[in-house]
């Protein structure tokens, strides 16, 4: 069957009044639900949508993956934060390592070091954790 604009049109305010708001994932659900009708031999649209919504899992499986979607988004966040967390707190190591050597040869420096280090502690290790803990506070998995 060949989909007109109309069908296409139809399909994708269908996705969006059943909860798909991820803007990829609608696309994608569209594509497939198109490819299926129009590899069908039938002419009878409805018959071939409501067929393609249940072998696509219903609408209730639509909701199901938006949530899956807005998971692993939000999983990837916290891992990009938890990277950031990790070289700043390497940083913050090392920093403290070596004003800890400037201090016991008793060289220069050794206090600018030390400031160095509480500085990447304080502006970005507990800014990144907080907004991380905030963020887990609000996507709490059932």
């Amino acid at each position: 069957m060949e989909l007109s604009e109309k069908h296409i049109a139809f399909i994708e305010n269908n996705l969006t009044l059943y909860g798909v708001k991820n803007k990829d994932l609608r696309e994608d659900l569209l594509d497939h639900i198109c490819t299926y009708i129009e590899h069908q031999n039938s002419d009878d649209f409805n018959a071939l949508y409501q067929r393609a919504l249940q072998k696509f899992g219903g609408y209730s499986s639509f909701q199901n993956l938006q949530l899956e979607t807005n998971y692993q988004k939000f999983a990837k966040q916290i891992m990009t934060f938890n990277k950031l967390k990790f070289s700043a707190g390497f940083m913050v190591i090392l920093l403290l390592v070596v004003s800890l050597v400037f201090q016991m040869m008793q060289w220069p420096y050794a206090n600018a070091w030390l400031l160095g280090a509480i500085v990447i502690a304080v502006l970005v290790i507990l800014p990144v954790h907080f907004y991380a803990s905030y963020k887990k506070s609000i996507h709490k998995f059932s």
